[in-house]
């Protein structure tokens, strides 16, 4: 027998789920089901396509993850070759920038003279239609002159609807550090 974990379950909702299906309806195997469709969904994509969601999630396990659970997938990215896998991985890579890390995936804006510009955090870097750049050199293409990127940059994480500026992030990067005992300089 497989090992088992229990995961909090509402009781009121338990107990309608076998009063309501006259004891048809098995709560422990819906949410199981639940959860392999859930990864399922995620994983139904080309194999050079997946959720931004997952890769977030799993990181640089992502393939790890994919074999054990979603091996036609795993298998069709394999096919694709080593070089494909990196650029995959890659593509996940988060903006380190100090002591902040910005993942992959996130908007960042930058508003000057009165005009709003985007781009995309890929590859370790902010990507917009003229190539990669580091966030000081994002933020002097923008204004050709130096710049406080800290103050000008604002990001929007995936998954989340607010902006955060540079600045902010990296106050509380550093209120963290110096919580956890480490240094921040």
């Amino acid at each position: 027998m497989a090992e088992t974990i229990f995961i909090p379950f509402k009781k009121s909702l338990y107990d309608d789920l076998i009063r309501f299906s006259d004891g048809k309806a098995n709560p422990a195997y819906l949410a199981v089901q639940q959860v392999e469709n859930w990864i399922e969904l995620n994983f139904s994509h080309a194999p050079h396509v997946f959720s931004d969601y997952f890769a977030e999630l799993f990181d640089d396990r992502l393939f790890e993850f994919a074999e054990e659970y979603a091996p036609h997938w795993a298998e069709e990215v394999k096919k694709q070759g080593d070089a494909q896998i990196e650029e995959l991985l890659e593509s996940r890579t988060p903006l380190v920038w100090k002591e902040v890390t910005v993942p992959a995936g996130s908007q960042v804006r930058m508003i000057y003279v009165g005009k709003q510009f985007y781009g995309t955090v890929k590859n370790g870097r902010i990507v917009d239609e003229d190539g990669e750049f580091s966030p000081s050199s994002w933020t002097y293409k923008i204004t050709r002159t130096a710049r406080n990127a800290w103050r000008d940059l604002w990001f929007k994480f995936p998954g989340n609807a607010d902006w955060i500026q540079a600045d902010m992030l990296r106050h509380r990067a550093r209120r963290t550090i110096r919580e956890e005992g480490g240094s921040s300089e």
